[in-house]
């Protein structure tokens, strides 16, 4: 792929990112940011919490140091009444919304019978409710603008067979359904949906989960930044319908 190729403006576009306060949904929020956009941070994180750094107000003050625009948001993606209240934020300060990054999730990797009902029920919430209710949410919008990006982040462990991460990786494998399933149903109205899969990068929460050797060797969340903007400046006419992995990009797609 050419440089010209990757070279992507955004400007005067708007973007949400669900939980971008940390780890993915921060590296894509600052990247969005540099490429032109508006971007709403919207997460429940208002305080740093001891083991994980990081809240919607300092991805914002990033932003703006940058230049940029941003809009921090609290916002809980299980709870209706909230996105609908952060979507209506959004669009009251910047006019529209282009960009929904549907990043907000929960690892887990416990087994079938390790995974408690406590457990399942939060995972689902956060990697698939939440994610319909946020493009439930911004649809509306960008179907009367006949114009949108959905980039869902999703994970290899979708497919996977071998023991443990028995909810995460069934929540992943729904979602991928239900977002492949949204992009058929959206694309007379120009609305691209597509699904990446960024690996394991070093993220804080992947780093809390695996021995110091293998946190070590992770990339950092830098390397989800140049296909996650690719894919946010697409519409149904130029990429749809894809499931994506950040390690092919520029080789094996687009």
């Amino acid at each position: 792929m050419s440089k010209e190729h990757l070279n992507v403006d955004l400007s005067g576009k708007t973007a949400i990112v669900t939980g971008g306060s940390r780890g993915i949904g921060k590296a894509i929020s600052l990247a969005l940011a540099r490429a032109g956009a508006n971007i709403v941070i919207a997460a429940r994180s208002e305080e740093e919490p001891p083991s994980l750094p990081g809240t919607i107000y300092k991805t914002a003050e990033e932003i703006k140091v940058l230049g940029g625009k941003a809009l921090p948001v609290r916002c809980d993606v299980t709870i209706a009444g909230e996105v609908e209240s952060m979507v209506g934020k959004a669009v009251s300060t910047y006019g529209a919304i282009d960009i929904l990054v549907n990043n907000a999730g929960v690892l887990h990797g416990a087994t079938f019978l390790e995974t408690e009902i406590s457990d399942f029920d939060n995972i689902w919430r956060l990697n698939v409710w939440g994610v319909f209710l946020c493009t439930r949410a911004v649809l509306p919008i960008m179907i009367q603008r006949k114009s949108g990006s959905i980039v869902n982040i999703t994970s290899g462990l979708a497919d996977s067979t071998h023991p443990g991460n028995s909810a995460y990786s069934a929540s992943k494998a729904g979602l991928n359904r239900m977002m492949l399933k949204l992009a058929a149903e959206v694309a007379e109205y120009n609305i691209a949906v597509n699904l990446l899969n960024p690996g394991m990068v070093g993220s804080p929460g992947m780093i809390s989960r695996v021995p110091a050797d293998v946190a070590d060797s992770l990339p950092p969340t830098s390397i989800v930044e140049p296909p996650a903007v690719w894919l946010a400046a697409q519409d149904a006419a130029s990429y749809t319908g894809k499931i994506c992995e950040v390690k092919t990009f520029g080789s094996e797609w687009p």
